[in-house]
């Protein structure tokens, strides 16, 4: 039998560090079971700076650190799967309205997290309808693969 994990990338997403943690305990998990894929979610980064500035040009305060941002997720080169989920819009805007903490919060991120789960699902499958993935031991292929399940060339 094949073992399968799914992780955070490196950089935890945007640096959380919650999220980080998961993909060191991931990566080291993976490791002790013998686990053969390694699956890190991200996203790639000029994703990233164009949802910045959409969320600038609605003029949602939002506080970031540009520095930050370029190295925050994966660069697109490094992409092994993109995967279609705008099909479960509805289910990954309640996972985030979820975050009550994050929502309701004081947080930086809490005023776009509080637009975010007040769009419509439609709109927020199209902001955020993709999950991308890195293989941790692949090498990245020129077209991004559409099924977690498929290995990356």
């Amino acid at each position: 039998m094949r073992r399968r994990l799914i992780s955070y990338d490196a950089n935890g997403g945007y640096g959380h560090r919650d999220h980080v943690k998961v993909h060191e305990v991931g990566k080291r998990a993976a490791e002790l079971a013998g686990v053969h894929r390694v699956l890190e979610a991200t996203m790639p980064r000029d994703v990233v700076a164009r949802l910045v500035k959409l969320v600038r040009l609605l003029r949602i305060p939002f506080r970031y650190d540009a520095d930050a941002l370029r190295t925050a997720y994966s660069s697109r080169a490094a992409i092994t799967h993109t995967i279609d989920v705008r099909r479960f819009a509805g289910q990954k805007q309640a996972a985030l309205a979820a975050h009550r903490s994050e929502v309701s919060g004081t947080g930086r991120l809490a005023p776009v997290m509080r637009a975010l789960v007040r769009l419509p699902a439609p709109v927020f499958g199209w902001l955020f309808g993709r999950e991308w993935f890195v293989e941790a031991r692949a090498t990245a292929p020129s077209k991004a693969c559409a099924d977690i399940f498929q290995p990356a060339p």
